[in-house]
């Protein structure tokens, strides 16, 4: 195992600024949790119909993004002073999906916070699921690029031991899927919005699926960069762990993103009344 990065280019060299950004954001998103928790809202006379926000929703995207965020920085840290090249590479590999979906469940949290106070139009929750959307479209992109990077450099300190197909997926399979279920589920979360049905929301199972397989990844994560801690010059990466990280590091990333996804709210518009109870109570009617 070679200890000089020989590659075109070397993102160990980003290592310490990635780190910083994904401490800034789990900073951020900490923050808000604390003004989540903290400041209740008074109670608003809603239209006839309209039910108030779920703050909880929120506020469990909001927790697994911290986590995301918090470990995706000290991964990045960690691998910034690793002085062996594919060790550092292959923990930059699992660093780099946490700050990827943590940004995601980012805007994923924001999306409930704005549908709370957003009852009728629901035009800014609208803006802000297509911008959810997005980004997601946009950590497919990280992803793919992140791991096949990795595939094609690593995979040369294996010595010709690389299985064909790993590339293949990552290269022609990978980015092409993930992008087209995503764009099947913009075009299900827009049909959602403007076809007139009964309302019906996001359940809040789903949404605590999602955070519980956030927890999950980062946990793997962290296994990930244990186990690639134990190799160093006298005892290079193997074929299977290198297997195992790549397809891990794909694999989970593209479950939580799905996931995420599916625990955004509808945005769709409710059907209020033309009067509230408390104008008919004020103005009964004459006899």
């Amino acid at each position: 195992m070679t200890s000089v990065c020989t590659y075109d280019w070397n993102p160990l060299t980003t290592a310490p600024l990635n780190s910083q950004l994904a401490g800034v954001l789990a900073g951020l998103v900490f923050a808000g949790m604390i003004v989540l928790i903290s400041v209740q809202p008074e109670p608003s006379h809603l239209p006839s119909g309209v039910e108030p926000g779920r703050r909880t929703e929120a506020l469990v995207l909001l927790v697994g993004s911290f986590l995301a965020l918090l470990m995706a920085s000290f991964l990045f840290g960690v691998a910034a002073g690793d002085t062996v090249c594919v060790r550092g590479r292959t923990m930059l590999l699992s660093a780099g999906g946490l700050l990827a979906l943590g940004v995601l469940s980012m805007f994923g949290g924001l999306c409930w916070l704005i549908d709370q106070y957003d009852h009728e139009s629901r035009r800014a929750t609208r803006v802000t699921l297509f911008a959810t959307y997005f980004v997601g479209f946009i950590v497919i992109f990280y992803l793919s690029t992140t791991v096949g990077d990795y595939v094609d450099d690593v995979g040369r300190e294996l010595s010709g031991q690389l299985p064909a197909w790993l590339p293949t997926i990552i290269n022609y399979y990978y980015l092409p899927i993930l992008e087209g279920i995503t764009a099947l589920l913009l075009l299900r979360s827009l049909i959602h919005q403007y076809v007139k049905r009964p309302r019906t929301e996001t359940s809040e199972i789903t949404v605590l699926a999602t955070a519980y397989i956030y927890v999950l990844g980062v946990m793997v994560a962290g296994l990930i960069a244990v186990q690639t801690t134990k190799f160093d010059a006298d005892k290079p990466i193997t074929l299977g762990y290198f297997t195992f990280a790549t397809l891990t590091s794909i694999g989970a990333p593209a479950v939580a993103l799905m996931m995420q996804l599916f625990a955004l709210p509808t945005g769709r518009s409710a059907s209020t009344a033309r009067h509230r109870p408390d104008d008919a109570a004020a103005h009964p009617r004459e006899q």
